[in-house]
């Protein structure tokens, strides 16, 4: 047992007491603008986390947008999210926390951190908002809370006390939804209505790296790698395994291209990428979306990138082990084939861990062989080319470029 855990739990007990006392003083007085606003003007979504969080928002921002048209919406976001949602056209304004989670101990041991939260609540508050909606635990309610915000909803199983005025049953991820159901189910508590719309990105400006400078049909197909994944060994595919499928692709002809992040990820995909170009920590987000639009296949684990490929009309190959796919599988299922190799003990991934092995094995990325993979590789070559070959049909993908 990590011997961090009983000291996290009793900060968190603290924090807990400490926000769920300011949220009951301040139900106990009346709001800043005294009654909520039947219809609200100004909107603050808080979505924290990594890349793929942010993607799969972008439902719930378009359905949010398509109810109140004339609102102002506010999204809260991570710095990386920032730089990943600035073209979205369904948000005013995208405002950074970059104080990390304060509910973790070791960051809230830094007071430079404690200081940027108190400037950014400052900021939001100043703001007045109608509504504000909490899509990331603990952190988001407290942070609904500190906005002054008369109508604040959220999850009730994940939510500090007092901080929601309505709080939906449960808590994320407690249910057989999709991760970006339960976002969207915050913005029907604000009385929104429609069907939930498909991941969107808008490419920002820039030009591509300059690997992708050239590119021409006679080069072969373009099958992007992401060998990595920055929150879990078990997440990634073993190495041999990767090299195999390198194999078979160079053998089909296919240009291979490698991205990644500048972290721990590199390590392992480096000697990986010496089969074909290489772009492992050499891309900011705005770069990787550009490479990835241009793809015709990636292939890559439970990531950001296969959020942000799948939300950019790019096939996508998604490799499943200790995550539920169910929950975390690309949200245009047409676009994408999800590969999982069944044991026991899936799902194991837990929100309070990174996803390791607990077992010390990863017999479902060990069981999940080269050639399943290479078979849909090629049969979603073949899908592209049989769009790309039709003249009155373009592909689905096309529309999202």
């Amino acid at each position: 047992m990590d011997a961090r855990r009983p000291l996290r739990r009793v900060y968190r007990a603290a924090l807990a007491c400490l926000v769920g006392a300011w949220g009951l003083a301040f139900r106990l007085t009346p709001p800043w603008n005294g009654r909520a606003a039947r219809v609200p003007a100004r909107i603050l979504v808080i979505r924290l986390g990594l890349i793929g969080d942010g993607v799969l928002l972008t439902p719930a921002l378009r359905l949010l947008r398509d109810n109140f048209p004339d609102a102002r919406i506010d999204v809260l976001v991570t710095p990386p999210q920032r730089e990943l949602l600035s073209g979205l056209r369904t948000v005013d304004r995208l405002l950074v926390w970059d104080a990390g989670d304060l509910g973790e101990p070791r960051l809230a041991l830094q007071p430079r951190r404690w200081r940027r939260a108190l400037e950014t609540a400052r900021a939001i508050r100043a703001e007045r908002y109608d509504a504000a909606l909490s899509c990331y635990g603990a952190l988001a309610s407290a942070i609904a809370l500190a906005s002054g915000a008369p109508r604040r909803i959220g999850y009730a199983g994940e939510a500090l006390p007092f901080t929601l005025t309505r709080a939906l049953p449960g808590a994320r991820w407690d249910r057989p939804w999709h991760d970006a159901e339960y976002n969207v189910e915050v913005v029907r508590a604000l009385d929104a209505t429609g069907v939930t719309p498909p991941t969107e990105l808008t490419l920002p400006d820039g030009a591509p790296p300059a690997a992708l400078e050239g590119l021409e049909p006679r080069d072969g197909p373009l099958v992007v790698l992401h060998t990595g994944a920055v929150n879990g060994r078990a997440k990634r595919w073993p190495f041999v395994h990767w090299e195999e499928l390198v194999s078979r692709l160079r053998a089909d002809g296919c240009r291979l291209l490698f991205v990644g992040a500048d972290n721990e990820d590199r390590r392992f995909a480096l000697d990986v990428a010496r089969a074909g170009e290489n772009l492992v920590g050499q891309t900011s987000l705005a770069e990787l979306a550009r490479v990835l639009a241009r793809a015709d296949v990636l292939v890559t684990a439970d990531s950001g990138p296969m959020h942000v490929a799948n939300a950019l009309g790019t096939p996508v190959v998604a490799l499943f082990g200790p995550t539920d796919p169910v929950i975390y599988a690309p949200f245009q299922p047409q676009r994408a084939v999800v590969l999982r190799h069944p044991v026991p003990c899936q799902p194991c991934y837990r929100l309070d861990r990174v996803a390791d092995c607990p077992l010390g094995h990863t017999l479902c990325q060990w069981g999940l062989l080269p050639e399943q993979v290479h078979t849909a590789v090629r049969d979603l070559l073949g899908d592209a080319a049989d769009a790309a070959d039709a003249p009155d049909a373009p592909g689905a993908a096309g529309a999202h470029r």
